[in-house]
């Protein structure tokens, strides 16, 4: 079984890669030269998956938190 420090560490870190991934998104988003591209739906698409990402990210976060209070006191 892993410790809490390193379910921290996995946490931090896929925190931190789906934060890039995120910014990305929104990058390629406010691009309007890009989204004419790809069309109407796929911008909808694209931005529900953005909304869900944030979410992700904010349980991601309150894990983390958690779990680091749950360290502080031992």
């Amino acid at each position: 079984m892993k410790s809490t420090k390193q379910v921290i560490e996995e946490l931090k870190k896929e925190k931190a890669e789906l934060s890039e991934k995120i910014f990305k998104l929104e990058n390629f988003l406010s691009d309007k030269t890009k989204t004419d591209l790809v069309g109407a739906l796929q911008v909808r698409l694209m931005q529900h998956q953005l909304e869900c990402m944030i979410e992700y990210a904010t349980v991601l976060n309150n894990r983390i938190y958690v779990l680091e209070l749950m360290e502080d006191d031992k």
